[in-house]
């Protein structure tokens, strides 16, 4: 990792020239001989001069400064708060204790920080640190808004702690903001895969794929690394370079051939492009390396159905199934082929459910089967299907699709009223589906409330037109 000059011997401007303009020449020799590094010789001159004037802050804060540059934190950081016990606001010291607090790590250095700050708002570097506490107490706002005042003095910023505000800034999704700072490091000589991909990663997250591939491309001079291999292939397929993208895939299973997800997302890209036969080749491939990955079968089976082979694919479901027990996917997927090729599965669901009491999931294909087996409305399967959906909301209350098919159910029953807060609910949880929103546009004429149906046809369109740009565009997710 690359070095820096300490960010706290900036702090030496904070003193206006006037100001310096009017001290003796000896003080000015001590500044010159600590902006020199010569730390042993300014620390005699400072010492001398103190017998001169005891207690000056000015001359208190100097020699803080050179104890720091001849390696010795812990007696500065005495200096700085012996300071701040008589001259509680001299602003200098209030900096240079809470910088030298960050570099050591410190517990107070983030208040002492916000303290700074009081007296000195719009300081540059202090503000660059203030941003941390933010992102760690998820306050992004406030966050950005020391960035903005921060400007370039994130750049004075140790590298170790520049690194943890990129970190920061990513995992509170501030994607471009995190992908600025660790080009930054990067500009200033930082190097090493974890740097490499931990930007790339950032550039692809905030859109730039054209900034990840570069980064990602310049690294490969090295040996790339399955992550970074993977990433590169994602950056590819989001930039319409498809056949760059399968060709990174291959290379990555070449590589490291029992890594799952590689073939999983290279099957995935021949889904996006209906090239399913392909897919199924590129799984039978991965399942020779990892033959008991419930992924890949669960893979597997998609193709198969998405080729209209049921049988095949359940056949594929119910292996999963048996690797991953405790999981609902696949036993979901086996009811979903078998719906498909309208098999009855109600007592499947129901026999599955009983084994398995608190699965959302199976709540929901149960009353689903129920219903498009002609459930109506006064008959126990209908009233089983209205508890099923209950349940599952009651189980999961994050799944938005119980919620769509019982307000469904209150239509059909004329109960619009009680159906409106159910399609409402299940749009806040599955903002990408049109069918809470057609429900809404439909329920809202009927209360004559045409303004508000409206918007509600508005979200469906809008809706349509994003699915429309997505297929055409082939989208894959980072990662697997």
């Amino acid at each position: 990792m690359l070095l820096r000059a300490p960010a706290y011997l900036l702090v030496l401007l904070l003193v206006p020239a006037d100001l310096l303009a009017q001290d003796p020449p000896e003080y000015t020799q001590a500044v010159k001989l600590v902006q020199e590094q010569h730390w042993a010789e300014a620390l005699d001159h400072i010492h001398s001069l103190q017998k001169q004037y005891p207690g000056n802050p000015k001359l208190e804060n100097l020699e803080g400064l050179a104890l720091l540059g001849n390696g010795e934190p812990r007696k500065a950081a005495i200096v700085f708060e012996g300071i701040l016990a008589t001259h509680p606001d001299f602003f200098p010291a209030m900096k240079n204790l809470a910088i030298l607090e960050w570099e050591t790590k410190q517990p107070q250095a983030a208040e002492h920080t916000r303290q700074a700050l009081r007296v000195g708002s719009k300081d540059p570097i202090l503000n660059a640190y203030a941003a941390i506490p933010d992102l760690q107490n998820k306050n992004t706002a406030s966050a950005k808004q020391h960035l903005d005042l921060a400007g370039d003095a994130v750049s004075a910023m140790p590298p170790q702690i520049e690194m943890r505000l990129a970190y920061l800034l990513g995992t509170n999704g501030l994607y471009p903001e995190s992908a600025r700072v660790y080009g930054d490091i990067v500009e200033h000589g930082g190097q090493g895969p974890t740097l490499t991909y931990n930007l790339s990663l950032a550039q692809y997250l905030a859109g730039d794929y054209e900034g990840a591939i570069h980064t990602l491309e310049q690294a490969k001079s090295q040996r790339p690394s399955q992550d970074e291999l993977n990433l590169l292939a994602q950056a590819y397929e989001k930039n319409h370079q498809t056949q760059l993208a399968i060709d990174r895939l291959r290379e990555a299973i070449a590589l490291f051939p029992a890594e799952e997800s590689n073939y999983l997302d290279l099957a995935a890209i021949c889904i996006d492009h209906n090239a399913y036969p392909l897919g199924i080749e590129i799984v039978q491939l991965g399942l020779k390396n990892r033959p008991r990955s419930e992924k890949l079968l669960f893979q597997f089976g998609v193709l198969h159905a998405l080729l209209g082979q049921f049988d095949q694919a359940r056949d594929e479901f119910r292996t999963a199934q048996k690797m991953a027990p405790g999981k609902d996917l696949p036993v979901a997927a086996l009811e979903l082929a078998d719906i498909q090729q309208n098999q009855q599965t109600i007592q499947e669901l129901r026999r599955n459910l009983k084994q398995k009491g608190d699965s959302a999931i199976l709540c929901y294909l149960l009353g689903s089967s129920l219903i498009r087996g002609g459930a109506q409305p006064g008959t126990p399967e209908y009233a089983e299907a209205r508890a099923v959906f209950r349940r599952a909301i009651r189980l999961d209350p994050r799944l938005p699709y119980p919620y769509i098919e019982l307000g469904k159910m209150y239509e059909e029953v004329g109960k619009i009223a009680e159906a409106i807060p159910l399609f409402e609910k299940a749009a806040v949880l599955g903002p990408r589906d049109p069918a809470a929103y057609y429900h809404l546009a439909r329920d809202y004429q009927k209360l004559n409330q045409p303004q508000k149906a409206s918007q509600m046809l508005g979200k469906v369109k809008e809706i349509e037109r994003q699915s429309r740009e997505f297929e055409h565009e082939g989208l894959t997710k980072p990662g697997g």
